[in-house]
């Protein structure tokens, strides 16, 4: 955790309910002794988990908040307290020595108080025997231990642990809050905003950014729609000269389909004056679209975008990359003809 960061305050932007809800829970002394945290990367769950640890130790709280500048809140920030027990997965999985570590803590008492928190990143990475570890304190707890565990992949958790867990679901971030936490990711304000159509992961919005790949993506994109709404027979060739060279893998496929998505869905949004122009996937060529969306008819606009939106499909049943933008380049041009 870093140690300056405001947790309150970056709840109060990502999930001002849930920190309310954990304010009541604690000052009412209703804390469980074990929860899952289950929500997309991003949406909080970390957050809280330490704003829960110094809430439960600050020396100082003010109207159900920790100061965050005691000794106990500082410690805790520092990942030096003696009674937090942090684990997370040391590549793909939580190995043998940490259950070893989790074994044995489980079974001391508090080393300074009379409470123990513990706190499990990544927790669908436990091993087998790391969970049913874990199982055996959840089902018999003893003394004052509560147990939070993250995951980004309930799905991946065993449902022996979900089900002896108070399950707290994180709804995903909405678009301002989205925002926000890429650009304090040091994301540029339109990459952000493009990103947040593809993507809730600030981890998995800076893959897309090395080596200039997504700023890459959508300037060759652009470059073929353009083409494309005129009818230009370039735009056949472009897919297999600029867009199939830039999509090398399974997932940058998947993206670059959702780009092409997200253009024709900002030409209905322009069309039909759906949300306003901050909200554009591809913002920086507002004016550009603006004048093609005034030439094309109600019509023309639903087509395409619904031949956008199936390319996607087309790509999971097997279709080859090149094959299915290639139909695509295809079927829009009859569309576009007498734009």
């Amino acid at each position: 955790m870093a140690e300056n960061e405001n947790l309150s305050a970056t709840l109060t932007v990502k999930q001002p309910r849930l920190l309310a809800a954990f304010k009541h829970i604690i000052a009412q002394n209703h804390l469980a002794h074990a929860y899952l945290f289950a929500g997309m990367e991003g949406a909080g769950q970390q957050t809280l988990a330490y704003w829960i640890a110094q809430r439960l130790f600050c020396l100082h709280v003010v109207d159900g908040e920790p100061d965050g500048t005691c000794e106990e809140c500082m410690r805790i920030a520092n990942g030096q307290h003696p009674d937090i027990v942090t684990v997370a997965p040391t590549g793909q999985s939580i190995h043998v020595d940490q259950v070893r570590y989790l074994k044995a803590e489980f079974s001391k008492s508090a080393v300074e108080g009379n409470r123990k928190l513990f706190i499990i990143s990544d927790a669908e990475k436990m091993t087998a025997s790391a969970a049913n570890s874990l199982l055996k304190f959840i089902e018999e707890p003893s003394g004052n231990v509560t147990a939070l565990l993250l995951t980004t992949n309930k799905q991946l958790m065993l449902p022996t642990i979900i089900s002896r867990t108070q399950v707290i679901e994180f709804p995903p971030l909405g678009a301002a809050a989205l925002q926000k936490n890429f650009e304090a990711a040091g994301i540029k304000p339109q990459a952000a905003q493009t990103l947040r159509h593809l993507t809730n992961s600030v981890s998995q919005a800076q893959a897309l950014l090395v080596d200039d790949w997504l700023p890459n993506a959508v300037e060759q994109l652009w470059r073929w729609f353009e083409q494309v709404v005129k009818g230009d027979a370039r735009s056949f060739v472009a897919v297999q000269t600029s867009l199939v060279g830039l999509a090398k893998d399974s997932n940058q496929q998947l993206v670059m389909l959702d780009l092409v998505a997200a253009l024709f869905q900002d030409l209905l949004q322009l069309h039909f004056q759906v949300d306003t122009a901050a909200e554009l996937s591809f913002g920086q060529y507002q004016q550009a679209l603006q004048q093609m969306t005034d030439q094309l008819t109600d019509q023309q606009l639903v087509q395409a975008t619904e031949l956008a939106l199936t390319a996607k499909r087309r790509l999971a049943s097997n279709v080859s990359f090149q094959n299915v933008l290639e139909g695509l380049t295809l079927n829009l041009w009859p569309i576009f003809k007498n734009a």
